[in-house]
């Protein structure tokens, strides 16, 4: 029996011919008979062979059937024996591109459990294929691209889509999808980007994919796929992203991927491959990444993956290498994360791996090598290190002390370091200290209370807050090079500032609040470069503020309250681009305050009460944006206050003798 679709042309063909050809009407009308294979018939019957057609039992679609659009139905109207001319299809060779893709969408929504996906918005409708969820077409309507990554769907890939001529991406990453690869992806000519990842497809990977030859990502990885990896992707000329990992892949990595000279991702983990690791891999100039991690790799590490000048991280463990780590590893500049764990290798680390400026982890855990950690390794910026499950001695500085099962080197004390610190002991009546806890005994100076040391043993941290100290700070302290963090507050410390303190130019933090200081604050402390934080409140120190505080470019917090301080406010404050606190309040400061004060763009609290200031309130206050408290009460200032200071989220103390904000 013929299709309905060529009788239809038959009818048409006889109205439209019959009055010039008589035999025209006999001509269609066998081909639209039973059993008739008429070529007119068949030019349809190939186009409604690649449309869906319902199967046998299944229920007759509604109105609320597979379509999902309530006013159509996919069920054809019953046959008649005179079709008229409005029912006859286009005169056509064929489907267009649009209805090929079309079709080849139908099929895919059919083969993959379309109505239960998460989103199939107007899939199988009337609308424009540009408007089906994941669907996108170029001015011709044709599709070019096919997103449906983590939508729910089951089922297998229909070869149907490699008739979508014209895609440029397809991603049907993050499903469930089944079942074997189909080869007739291997027409699809444009492709650029295939991602197939996180499914449940299996079988072998298809060698057709070989001939995309547009394609710059293929990704395949954690699905079941077997067999071995296709030499024919070698021929994939522009291919920059290549992710078969977590599948059941064996065999030899084909060498023919030594030709992807664009290639800069490449991973492989979590198979079954064997053989050994290629040199040829050291060839691919332009790879960032590479992980072969937990295969059944064998041989020694090629010493050519040292050429990889790009290469960023590198994964070879869980595997059967063996023999040396090759010092050419050493020549990875770029190289971040270096993987060799769970491997036969033997011998010992190279000292060339300290060289490699941004490497941040290094795996050599579960391996067979012995000797010690190369001192190299101290000076580079290594964070994390695996080096349990070796046959190693020695010891591991504490800053690589990740994963380790030999013990943690003890630094060796700086002499001028501890000299330093056994002056302060005895200056300030140490014996009598609140805590005191190994001061002065056999332990080294890292296990002594309040001192923190480096990876070369040199003092960084000194904090004894509230123990009790008495007596003069001592000069030698001014020797602590290293030194960052210097807090003696909340003690009985009296006499002056020692000047030497100016020399530690590595100090960050000096805070001596709550003491008995006097005396001037010391210029030299003006030279303290990376000071960040400053805190002399709460002394009897007195003179005048040293301008010299006025090149601490990195000062956030500048706290000299509650003082004898005496003199105008230094203009140079006013240089302190990150100043955020400044506390001067409680001293006899006069004058007038500076205008340059206006210029501190992160000041968030100006505290200058209770002094003996005098004059006007600069008007440069007032452009202080990120201002929240300012206290100027306890002063003798006149006029007004700036208007641009009266503002929600700003609180202003001012005092009582001014005449409040400017109109």
């Amino acid at each position: 029996m013929t299709s309905r679709r060529a009788r239809r042309y038959g009818t048409l063909l006889s109205v439209v011919l019959a009055l010039f050809l008589t035999m025209a009407l006999a001509a269609c009308s066998g081909g639209g008979g039973p059993g008739g294979e008429g070529t007119p018939g068949s030019l349809f019957e190939r186009a409604a062979e690649s449309e869906p057609t319902q199967e046998a039992g299944e229920p007759e679609p509604t109105r609320e059937g597979i379509l999902g659009i309530g006013s159509r139905s996919t069920a054809e109207p019953e046959a008649t024996d005179e079709p008229t001319a409005a029912e006859c299809p286009p005169l056509a060779s064929g489907p267009t591109s649009a209805e090929t893709g079309r079709q080849a969408l139908i099929a895919l929504y059919n083969a993959t459990g379309g109505p239960s996906w998460n989103d199939n918005e107007n899939w199988l409708s009337d609308a424009p294929l540009g408007e089906w969820y994941g669907v996108t077409t170029n001015d011709d309507g044709r599709v070019t691209a096919l997103s449906l990554e983590e939508n729910g769907m089951s089922g297998g890939i229909p070869p149907e889509l490699g008739n979508l001529a014209n895609l440029t991406e397809l991603d049907l990453s993050y499903n469930q999808l089944s079942g074997e690869i189909p080869p007739e992806l291997g027409n699809l000519a444009n492709l650029e980007e295939l991602v197939l990842r996180f499914n449940e497809l299996c079988g072998e990977i298809p060698p057709e994919l070989g001939s995309l030859a547009n394609l710059e990502e293929l990704w395949l990885g954690s699905n079941q796929l077997s067999g071995e990896i296709p030499p024919e992707l070698g021929g994939l000329a522009n291919l920059a992203y290549l992710d078969v990992s977590h599948n059941e892949l064996s065999g030899e990595i084909p060498p023919e991927l030594g030709n992807l000279a664009n290639l800069t991702y490449l991973n492989l983990y979590a198979n079954e491959l064997s053989g050994e690791l290629p040199s040829w891999l050291g060839g691919l100039a332009n790879l960032a990444y590479l992980d072969v991690n937990h295969n059944e790799l064998s041989g020694e590490i090629p010493p050519e993956l040292g050429n990889l000048a790009n290469l960023e991280e590198l994964w070879l463990g869980g595997n059967q290498l063996s023999g040396e780590i090759p010092p050419e590893l050493g020549n990875l500049a770029n190289l971040e994360v270096l993987s060799l764990g769970g491997n036969e290798l033997t011998g010992e680390i190279p000292p060339e791996l300290g060289s490699l400026a941004n490497l941040e982890t290094l795996g050599l855990r579960d391996n067979e090598l012995s000797g010690e950690i190369p001192p190299e390794l101290d000076d580079s910026n290594v964070t994390l290190l695996e080096v349990n499950g070796n046959q190693l001695s020695g010891c591991i500085s504490d800053l690589l002390s990740g994963y380790a099962d030999i013990p943690v080197c003890a630094p060796e004390d700086h002499p001028g370091d501890t000299g330093a610190l056994i002056a302060l002991y005895n200056a300030t009546d140490g014996p009598n200290w609140e805590r005191n806890d190994n001061w002065l005994s056999g332990e080294p100076i890292s296990e002594w209370k309040g001192v923190s040391v480096d990876a070369t043993g040199r003092v960084v941290v000194l904090k004894l807050e509230g123990e009790r100290l008495k007596g003069e700070i001592p000069p030698e302290l001014g020797n602590l090079e290293r030194l960052r963090v210097l807090s003696l507050s909340s003690n009985e410390l009296s006499g002056r500032i020692p000047p030497e303190l100016g020399n530690l130019a590595n100090l960050q933090v000096l805070g001596l609040r709550d003491n008995e200081l006097s005396g001037e604050i010391p210029p030299e402390l003006g030279s303290l470069a990376n000071l960040t934080y400053l805190h002399l409140g709460g002394n009897q120190l007195s003179g005048e503020i040293p301008p010299e505080l006025g090149n601490l470019a990195n000062l956030e917090w500048l706290d000299l309250n509650d003082n004898y301080l005496s003199g105008g406010l230094p203009p140079e404050l006013g240089n302190l681009a990150n100043l955020i606190y400044l506390h001067l309040g409680g001293n006899q400061l006069s004058g007038e305050i500076p205008p340059e004060l206006g210029n501190l763009a992160n000041l968030e609290d100006l505290h200058l009460g209770d002094n003996q200031l005098s004059g006007e309130i600069p008007p440069e206050l007032g452009s202080l944006a990120n201002l929240e408290e300012l206290h100027l009460g306890g002063n003798q200032l006149s006029g007004c206050a700036p208007a641009s200071l009266d503002r929600d989220g700003l609180y202003v103390r001012l005092p009582s003798i001014t005449d409040g904000y400017c109109p």
